[in-house]
């Protein structure tokens, strides 16, 4: 007598590795907004998802390519960039109205002083409430850059191009304080 198969296929977006179910159903129960960071090889991207039954709704969002409207001139897939995409992405979610959200760092590992992480210290800075272990940020001067700076300054060779790496710190600050005036 025939019983069917005997495997189970996954999800499509969870075969895709794209979605983890079971995470997403845990942030979804909690009722706040999600605090979604996501980063690729060139870019990073923070988004404030609220859950509906008619879908989810993206209420803010903010990525490194936004930042050249503040000025930005360094790489947008760096340690800097993603905190201050963080701060962008809350400080936008802040003017929709929004208080609290909770992280989804999707299917990224949570290592302490990532940019899922760098994003989530952006957004708390920028007034947001998001749980959080201060053990998971980055030291202050690795997320101003200052790492960077360092080896620049070491590889003169390697960084002639466009942008001087080696004042990464000093144009970090000067990108923050446009951000933070746009809140004032």
């Amino acid at each position: 007598m025939a019983t069917g198969p005997r495997y189970k296929v996954p999800m499509r977006r969870r075969r895709e590795a794209r979605t983890n179910y079971h995470q997403r159903l845990r942030l979804l129960k909690s009722g706040k907004p999600r605090l979604v960071a996501r980063k690729s090889n060139r870019h990073v991207r923070a988004q404030l998802i609220l859950a509906g039954p008619q879908g989810d709704e993206t209420v803010a969002a903010a990525s490194s390519e936004d930042l050249s409207e503040y000025g930005w001139e360094a790489p947008t897939s760096n340690l800097p960039a993603a905190y201050l995409t963080g701060l962008l992405a809350g400080v936008r979610a802040v003017e929709a109205g929004l208080e609290e959200a909770v992280l989804d760092i999707g299917l990224n590992t949570a290592t302490p002083g990532n940019q899922v992480f760098a994003v989530q210290e952006g957004a708390i800075d920028a007034g947001l409430e998001v749980p959080h272990n201060d053990d998971v940020f980055a030291e202050w001067e690795r997320t101003r850059g200052e790492h960077i700076a360092e080896y620049a300054e070491m590889q003169d060779g390697l960084y002639s191009g466009d942008f001087d790496a080696a004042t990464l710190p000093e144009h970090f600050d000067e990108v923050r304080e446009r951000i933070m005036e746009e809140t004032a």
